[in-house]
């Protein structure tokens, strides 16, 4: 990688981190000595890597990039693996495939790949849009919906700010402000307008069947474990 973004400062190169097939998970959610999966030591060592070429770039060219000169492949099938990998790699581009014929769904995936300016994801859909009856239709559909999913985590980014630790106290427990994070980065919980079926309209949705991978199921139980513990009863 090193001969690539370190001698051209207008060029990157996309680091695959986590592919869409299932099979993956045979090796690139294997845990470390750390306890960091090698997908998420990935993302973490190509933000590294990124911001050291920048700072290490001898070209003579006068077009300049801030970084980050590397990006990561991260499947959209796995909405868990795109969260990790966006806490690890923060400032880096994900390039997401999976949406469409493989069964990734667009919204969990945008909510769990974008970054808190709703940018940083990029999204291809082939067999989607070129098996589609009409085409023009479903090129905009997908483009509404990736567009409406950056505008949710746009809107969540004052909550985070709000949640920040070194905010005025809200009486919100780390545990619960990671279990609200975390349920808004896989598009569980939705800010809005929602009409219920009881006829009621609330201003928020919570969906928790989307709760739907193994690593999604490990941070609920987790964070049932804390509000237990954190009981005042017990």
């Amino acid at each position: 990688l090193a001969p690539k973004t370190g001698k051209y400062a207008d060029r990157g190169a996309f680091v695959l981190c986590k592919t869409s097939n299932p099979g993956s998970n045979d090796l690139l959610a294997l845990k470390l000595a750390d306890g960091a999966t090698v997908f998420e030591t990935i993302a973490g060592l190509a933000d590294s890597w990124s911001r050291k070429a920048a700072e290490e770039d001898d070209s003579s060219s006068s077009s300049t990039l801030s970084p980050p000169l590397l990006g990561l492949v991260v499947g959209a099938t796995d909405p868990s693996a795109l969260t990790a990998a966006r806490a690890a790699g923060t400032s880096a581009w994900i390039l997401a495939p999976g949406v469409g014929a493989q069964g990734g769904d667009l919204d969990a995936a945008c909510r769990a790949g974008l970054n808190a300016d709703g940018t940083g994801l990029l999204v291809p859909v082939s067999r989607g849009i070129s098996r589609a009856g009409d085409r023009a239709a479903e090129s905009k559909k997908i483009r509404d919906a990736i567009n409406d999913a950056r505008e949710a985590v746009i809107k969540s980014k004052s909550y985070s700010s709000a949640c920040d630790a070194d905010a005025e106290p809200t009486g919100v427990a780390p545990y619960q402000k990671e279990f609200l994070e975390f349920s808004l980065a896989e598009g569980v919980l939705k800010f809005g307008s929602f009409v219920l079926k009881s006829g009621r309209t609330s201003p928020y949705f919570f969906n928790a069947g989307l709760f739907s991978s193994g690593a999604a199921l490990h941070k609920l139980g987790k964070a049932y474990a804390a509000a237990i513990m954190a009981s005042a009863e017990l």
